[in-house]
Parts: structure tokens; C-alpha cells; sequence
């Protein structure tokens, strides 16, 4: 089972006066001794981050202070919760590659030329710019022989149709 960490933010806008709170959810069986604490950033969001399985989908939503629910206007979705007026906030979680296929991936990438970024100067050393002029001009092509004119053919006389 691989996993990936997830983080979770809400808005300040969200989290308005709320000093704490906490992150609830499937992957913590909605228990709140095991909800994950919000931390509280300068710019008046919250957040939390949590390993998950990778593939996945969860649902979650966040508990503030006082008992107020809130949901995450980022989610990746949300579900209805069946017989309840609560909508909660889902989450999937991308499942990750093979180990084997990034190596080999990476191996591939490693063997192979790099390309120089387009629009990148090249500066050329001053021993090739000093180079012959034979070697740099390209071999003038020999004029086309001049061909003659050829005579004109000669346009036969239609057969005569008799009469």
C-alpha cells in the first residue's frame, strides 16, 4: 500500500474568528480524539497533513471551534450524506506509479541526449569563427550547360478525308 501526503487547507475566510480546530474524516473514522489539529497560518488559513492511501478517495470535513462545521471550497468534490441535511467535502487521492516504470523512466531520461532550450545563445569560439574560407563556404554548383535550341518539329499534314 503506498501512500501520499495530503495537505489539507481551509481559507481564512472560512475560518473567520475560529482560533482552532480539527480535521475529520473517513481516513480518522470521524473520531475526534484522532482528528488533526489545524494549525493556524499567518495569512488566516488553517491546515493539517496526513499520509493517505494512494488511489483513494476520502471524505472529510473540518470541526472549528464552538461546534461549527465547515467545508472546504477547494474539495475535489462532495457527497450528500444519506437521511442527513450534510453535505461533506471528498478528496482523491492519486494513485502513484509503479516503482519499476520510474526507474526505468528515469534510466531512459538519463541515457538520452539532452536537447539546449530553444532561444538559448550559443557563442561560437573564436578558433571556429578564424576557420578557412574553403571550409566554411559551401562548393559552388557548375553552371547548367547552355543547352541549344532544338528546331521546332514539324507538324504533320492532317490526312485528307475523301470525298
Amino acid at each position: 500500500m503506498s501512500t501520499q501526503k495530503v495537505t489539507f487547507i481551509l481559507a481564512a475566510e472560512i475560518v473567520a474568528d475560529a482560533s482552532n480546530g480539527l480535521l475529520l474524516g473517513e481516513f480518522n473514522n470521524w473520531d475526534l480524539e484522532n482528528g488533526l489539529t489545524l494549525k493556524k497560518s499567518k495569512d488566516g488559513s488553517m491546515q493539517a497533513t496526513v499520509a493517505l492511501e494512494a488511489g483513494r478517495s476520502y471524505q472529510y470535513r473540518y470541526l472549528l471551534e464552538g461546534g461549527r462545521w465547515a467545508n472546504d471550497h477547494n474539495a475535489h468534490g462532495y457527497s450528500q450524506v444519506e437521511g442527513f441535511d450534510i453535505v461533506n467535502c471528498v478528496v482523491h487521492v492519486p494513485a502513484t506509479e509503479v516503482k519499476e516504470s520510474k526507474s526505468k523512466a528515469k534510466k531512459a531520461e538519463t541515457e538520452a541526449p539532452k536537447a539546449k532550450p530553444a532561444g538559448k545563445k550559443v557563442t561560437v569560439p573564436a578558433a571556429a569563427k578564424a576557420a578557412p574560407a574553403e571550409k566554411k563556404a559551401a562548393p559552388k554548383a557548375k553552371p547548367a550547360a547552355k543547352a541549344e535550341p532544338k528546331p521546332a518539329a514539324k507538324k504533320k499534314a492532317a490526312p485528307k478525308k475523301e470525298k
